[in-house]
């Protein structure tokens, strides 16, 4: 797993903004800072978030990873095509989707589901568990998605992160002038639901369906690397816990695809959305019933709202129940 040039970008930024600490962090970690220079860099996912580790203590910072997309003054208008989509989009939700295929292409191993509620929006950041420090890139992750936020003027009413800080829960000591509760069990933005729908004033339609299709140039030209397949499969194991959330909507708009395409594709290869997330959570069950969890732990898990339920999803799929299917598995 990469993150690519854009990314990079903001680093460069920070670079021009705190030269000295950058440079210092940079020489700790190895990477010549010259390096960020370079408008095609892709480098692994952990020597980015080795930057953040050290930063921690450069920048005496301890949440520098929710504050570094201000303290380097990033701003989508600065960024790329995505970026700019956000900002002319008609209102948040739109600018969200966007932004969802932004982070899928930058940054590999992560994405975000939104959660719509009575009165706010909350966004959850998922963070692919093979990466090391996978709450630090969550964080980078939010932190970007801030600074659009607050870039439309518009307030964040906190910010969730499992980072542990010497203050517990600490009240505005983000860049963000929101709350911000340590040691959560999630990633997360809280927004208002009326800013979420609010009208845009800056909106221009045309210029974001140019973009688009700019964008979508590149999409398809990453998308085109990977067999489909996989590439969902990826999607779907960042969604770990929190599987009930999978639909074909969310996959096919973090592949920067419309769900009629999406579902043209996949007749091609001669099977379904159903098919294939059926077939992902069957080989995930397995291994589970393996490693010993229980039918309860592994039904809830896959987001089941109760263990018969998943008992019976599992019998249609194997014409076994758990288990036997892990009776008959034993060494």
């Amino acid at each position: 797993m990469n993150t690519n040039s854009a990314v990079w970008r903001s680093i460069l930024r920070l670079q021009q903004i705190y030269p000295d600490k950058v440079n210092d962090i940079c020489h700790r970690i190895g990477l010549p800072g010259s390096m960020l220079l370079n408008r095609n860099l892709t480098l692994p996912v952990d020597v980015f978030l080795k930057f953040f580790i050290e930063a921690e203590s450069v920048f005496n910072d301890e949440l520098i990873t929710i504050n570094y997309a201000r303290l380097a003054q990033i701003r989508p208008n600065y960024a790329e095509a995505f970026g700019l989509m956000f900002v002319y989009s008609r209102h948040l939700k739109e600018g969200f989707k966007l932004l969802q295929s932004y982070v899928n292409i930058e940054l590999e191993g992560i994405n975000f589901v939104i959660r719509e509620e009575s009165n706010e929006v909350k966004v959850i950041f998922i963070a692919n568990p093979n990466i090391k420090y996978a709450s630090i890139y969550e964080n980078l992750c939010l932190s970007i998605l801030a600074a659009f936020i607050r870039s439309k003027r518009f307030p964040i009413r906190c910010i969730n992160t499992k980072i542990l800080t010497t203050g517990g829960t600490i009240k505005e000591k983000s860049v963000f002038n929101c709350p911000i509760n340590s040691q959560s069990t999630e990633t997360s933005i809280v927004i208002s639901k009326k800013n979420y729908f609010k009208k845009n004033t800056l909106s221009n339609t045309q210029l974001v369906d140019y973009l688009k299709s700019i964008a979508q140039e590149k999409m398809d030209k990453k998308g085109g690397k990977k067999n489909l397949i996989k590439n969902i499969e990826v999607l779907m194991s960042n969604y770990e816990n929190h599987y009930s959330n999978i639909n074909i909507q969310v996959i096919s708009d973090q592949l920067g695809i419309s769900t009629n395409k999406f579902r043209y594709q996949l007749s091609k290869k001669n099977t379904t959305f159903r098919k294939v997330l059926n077939n992902f959570k069957l080989k995930k069950t397995k291994n589970m019933l393996q490693s010993g969890l229980s039918v309860k732990v592994i039904s809830y898990q896959l987001g089941y709202s109760d263990p018969s339920s998943f008992v019976r999803w599992f019998i249609g799929q194997t014409k076994l129940t758990p288990t036997l299917f892990k009776a008959g598995n034993k060494d």
